[in-house]
């Protein structure tokens, strides 16, 4: 079962398996950004290195596969673009293609020859 920290007032539970009697937060001393970032670190500390580490990974990964996603998007954008680009110029071809030669004009014929 949980326990409480031991400072007085303090009501915080604490798991089993931290080891420290205190809350991070009453373990630390000073105020300030510098209270906070030391109560961190005596948590993670106090949770075990591995609590932290697994997190720490986890977001590694996630970042990982973020960037993987983003540059197969920026893929299969180029290679949508290139295809729409050969569609393009193949409708244009098959367009000019579908037209029949011209006929050519013929050549004027002879008027009567002058007397």
């Amino acid at each position: 079962m949980a326990h409480k920290c031991s400072s007085p007032g303090c009501e915080f539970s604490l798991p089993d398996t931290y080891p420290l009697e205190k809350c991070p937060w009453h373990m630390v001393p000073g105020q300030g950004p510098a209270k906070i970032a030391a109560a961190l670190a005596v948590a993670a500390a106090g949770f075990g290195g591995g609590f932290a580490y697994k997190k720490f990974k986890t977001y590694l990964y996630e970042k990982q596969l973020r960037k993987e996603r983003k540059e197969r998007r920026q893929r299969d954008a180029s290679a949508s673009e290139q295809e729409q680009k050969v569609r393009a110029v193949r409708k244009r071809a098959a367009a000019k293609s579908r037209k029949g030669p011209r006929k050519r004009k013929k050549a004027a014929t002879k008027s009567k020859p002058a007397e």
